[in-house]
């Protein structure tokens, strides 16, 4: 199992950018939990636990996001993990 730390720079806040990614992964069927949130700098995080395949296919919607937005920078962090921490894939405060 692997974790992906993504953090989205760019005009990612107030475009639907977090709703967008829950809506992808859940539309999608990617067998992929974690979430996603915004960070004070103005950037989007998202947290990610899943297999390569389904981690990539949510790396490559994240570096578009939804129409409004405008993404200038995707830094990513792949780890491998033990254990799954979360039971779902959404959003946090």
């Amino acid at each position: 199992m692997l974790q992906m730390t993504l953090v989205i720079r760019g005009k990612v806040q107030r475009v639907g950018f977090r709703y967008s990614v829950v809506d992808h992964v859940l539309t999608s069927k990617l067998p992929i939990v974690g979430f996603v949130r915004n960070l004070a700098d103005g950037s989007v995080e998202v947290i990610a636990q899943g297999d390569i395949e389904a981690l990539k296919e949510l790396h490559r919607f994240c570096t578009k996001g939804p129409p409004r937005a405008e993404v200038r920078e995707v830094t990513e962090d792949l780890i491998k993990i033990n254990k799954v921490d979360f039971s779902d894939f959404g959003i946090r405060e």
